[in-house]
C-alpha cells in the first residue's frame, strides 16, 4: 500500500451520510476502504477532524490553453478541484483552420500571437499535444461549436450551406472519435448568435450517437431567459441528447426573483424526457467579454466593422435607445448600472479596474464614447465584471437537486489579478456559505454536487466517488477552516481549509503546501 488515509470522516460522493473508515491507495487507484487497514504502508495521512471526499470535478471551465502554460493549477488544487471540464461556451482550442484562426483568437484570446495551427489543427492532435504536456489536474474535453463553425465558415452571419454543414458534421465526428465528451455552444457570443436551432440539432445528433453531452451558454440569461432555456431544451429534445445549462443565472434586476420559474422549466423538460441539468457558481457578480454587452445587430457587417460602426452617429443614437430600454446585463441603463461594468483585464492603467461610468467622468465624455475608447484600446475581448444576480436566486438554484457546481473560471497564473474571484474561491465559498453558514445544503449533498453528479453527467468513468477500484482523486479539508479569500479587488488570493489533494494517487497539495507535481491526465470518453 502506498498511502493510507486515517481518522477522517468519509463523505464518499454518493450523498449518503458520512462514516469513519480508512482509505488505502496503491499506485493510481483506491485499493481498499475499510474500518482498519492492517497492511504495510509507505505513508499515513492523519485526517483527524477533517472531511475526506472525492476530488472536486469542475463542470464548467475554460482551461483549454491555460493548462498548458500554468500547469500547476494552484488556483484549483487549493480549492480541492482535481478535474476540469474544458471547452465550454462554444470555445475550444481546436479544431482550427489557418485561414480563420485569427477570427477565433480575436474573440477569446487576442494576446496570443503564436500560430497555433503549427502546433495542432484537429481536435485529436490538440488532445495529443496536451498528452505530451505535464500538468497537475485532469482535463475532460468538450468540442466547441463556435470554434468548429469559425474553422469552417469564419464569422459569417448566415446559415451554413450544405457543404459547410457537412464539414462541421465531420469535425464533430472526428472530435468525438478523438475522445471528446460532448459539444458546447455559446449562443450569446459570436458566431453562436448567428446560429439557428436546426444547425445545433444536426450536430448534436452526432454527439448523441456517442452518448455525449450538450452544454450550452444560452442565447440570453436575462429578459429573454425563459425563451432561451426553451430553445436549449427544444434542441436537446429533437437531438435526443443529454443537456447541461451552463452557469444558470438571472441577469438584470428586473429578472431577480424568477429562480423558481427557471427551475420549473428544467423540471418540465425532464418530465418531457429531456435529461436536463445545470451548473452555477456561488457569486452574484458575473464576468464576460465586453462584446457580449453589445447588441447582435451591431455585428451584421462583421466584427472588423464594429469599431467603425460605433463612430456612426445614427448607430450611436440607436445604441442609446437600446440601452435606455434595458438589456439583459444593463437593465435599465442608469448611471448606477454603468458604474457596475468594471474592466478587469485592461492593459492600460487608465482603464484597469475602473467602471465605464468612472472612465466617462474622468475623461469628460459620454458612456458610448468611453466604450468606444476602451474597444479601440483594449479590443472586444476585454473582460468586464458586473453585479448581475440576486443572492436569494443563487441560493434557490444552489439547493435544487438539478444543479451542480461550475466555476466558469480557468487555470490561472498566480500573479494574474485580471480575473473573477471565482477562479480562486468557488468551491470553498460554496461549502462555507451554503453548508456551514446558511445551511441550505447538507454536507453530503454539497459534496455529491461537486463529485459524482458531474462525473455521471459527463460520463467520466471511475471518478467522483470514494470507491474501491476508482482512481485516487481525493480531497481532504478542515470544515472549521474552509473559506474563500478572493475578492474583486484581490481576485487571486488562495482559499483556506483544503489540506490535502491527491490526483491519480499522487499528493499535489500536502498539508496546504503546493507540491508542483504533474500527475494530471487528458481523459478521453470511452466510445460505446
Amino acid at each position: 500500500m502506498d498511502i493510507i488515509i486515517k481518522n477522517g470522516k468519509i463523505v464518499d460522493g454518493t450523498g449518503n451520510p458520512w462514516y469513519f473508515g480508512e482509505i488505502g491507495i496503491r499506485k493510481d487507484r483506491i485499493s481498499l476502504i475499510k474500518k482498519d487497514i492492517e497492511e504495510e504502508i509507505d505513508l499515513v495521512i492523519n485526517a483527524q477532524g477533517k472531511i475526506v471526499c472525492p476530488g472536486f470535478i469542475d463542470a464548467h471551465t475554460h482551461s483549454d490553453l491555460a493548462a498548458i502554460t500554468n500547469k500547476t493549477a494552484s488556483n484549483y488544487i487549493t480549492q480541492g478541484v482535481t478535474t476540469n471540464v474544458i471547452g465550454n461556451c462554444g470555445w475550444t482550442a481546436a479544431p482550427l483552420d489557418p485561414n480563420t484562426v485569427e477570427d477565433l483568437l480575436s474573440l477569446v484570446a487576442p494576446d496570443i500571437k503564436t500560430d497555433l495551427t503549427k502546433l495542432w489543427k484537429g481536435f485529436g492532435t490538440f488532445l495529443d499535444f496536451l498528452d505530451k504536456t505535464r500538468f497537475t489536474i485532469n482535463l475532460v474535453p468538450l468540442v466547441g461549436h463556435g470554434t468548429l463553425r469559425i474553422a469552417v465558415m469564419g464569422l459569417e452571419k448566415r446559415e451554413p450551406d450544405n457543404i459547410e454543414m457537412h464539414k462541421m458534421k465531420k469535425l464533430v465526428k472526428d472530435s468525438m472519435n478523438a475522445g471528446a465528451f460532448g459539444i458546447s455552444a455559446g449562443l450569446e457570443y459570436m458566431p453562436g448568435i448567428f446560429t439557428k436551432p436546426q444547425e445545433l440539432i444536426e450536430l448534436c445528433k452526432i454527439v448523441a450517437s456517442y452518448n455525449g453531452v450538450f452544454t450550452i451558454h444560452t442565447r440570453d440569461e436575462g429578459d429573454l431567459g425563459k425563451e432561451a432555456i426553451d430553445e436549449a431544451i427544444y434542441i436537446a429534445e429533437n437531438a435526443n441528447i443529454s443537456l447541461q445549462i451552463s452557469h444558470l443565472k438571472l441577469d438584470g434586476k428586473n429578472n431577480w426573483g424568477k429562480a423558481e420559474q427557471r427551475l420549473h422549466q428544467l423540471e418540465k423538460g425532464r418530465d418531457n424526457g429531456v435529461d436536463v441539468t445545470t451548473d452555477l457558481y456561488p457569486y452574484t457578480y458575473c464576468m464576460t467579454n465586453l462584446h457580449a454587452l453589445l447588441p447582435d445587430w451591431l455585428f451584421q457587417e462583421g466584427i472588423e466593422n464594429v469599431k467603425k460602426a460605433l463612430m456612426d452617429q445614427e448607430i450611436r443614437d440607436k445604441l442609446r435607445e437600446y440601452y435606455k430600454n434595458g438589456t439583459s446585463m444593463l437593465a435599465p441603463s442608469t448611471p448606477e448600472d454603468w458604474d457596475n461594468v468594471i474592466l478587469v483585464n485592461a492593459t492600460s492603467l487608465k482603464y484597469k479596474n475602473k467602471s465605464l461610468l468612472q472612465i466617462s467622468r474622468e475623461f469628460k465624455i459620454d458612456i458610448l464614447d468611453a466604450m468606444h475608447e476602451v474597444i479601440n484600446s483594449e479590443g472586444l475581448a476585454m473582460l468586464v465584471v458586473l453585479e448581475c444576480m440576486n443572492e436569494d436566486d443563487v441560493h434557490t438554484f444552489a439547493k435544487h437537486p438539478l444543479s451542480m457546481v461550475g466555476s466558469d473560471g480557468g487555470v490561472s497564473d498566480e500573479d494574474n489579478d485580471k480575473i473573477h474571484p471565482r477562479y480562486y474561491g468557488t468551491y470553498p465559498r460554496y461549502l462555507k456559505r451554503f453548508v456551514f453558514e446558511n445551511k441550505i445544503l447538507r454536507l453530503e449533498e454539497a459534496i455529491r454536487k461537486m463529485t459524482s453528479f458531474p462525473a455521471n453527467k459527463f460520463g467520466i468513468k471511475d471518478r467522483g466517488l470514494l470507491k474501491e477500484g476508482f482512481y485516487a482523486d481525493i480531497t481532504i479539508f478542515d470544515p472549521a477552516k474552509i473559506r474563500d479569500n478572493a475578492t474583486l479587488q484581490k481576485p487571486n488570493k488562495f482559499s483556506e481549509g483544503i489540506e490535502y489533494v491527491i490526483i491519480n494517487g499522487k499528493i499535489v497539495l500536502d498539508n496546504g503546501k503546493i507540491k508542483r507535481k504533474y500527475p494530471g491526465r487528458v481523459l478521453r470518453k470511452r466510445q460505446p
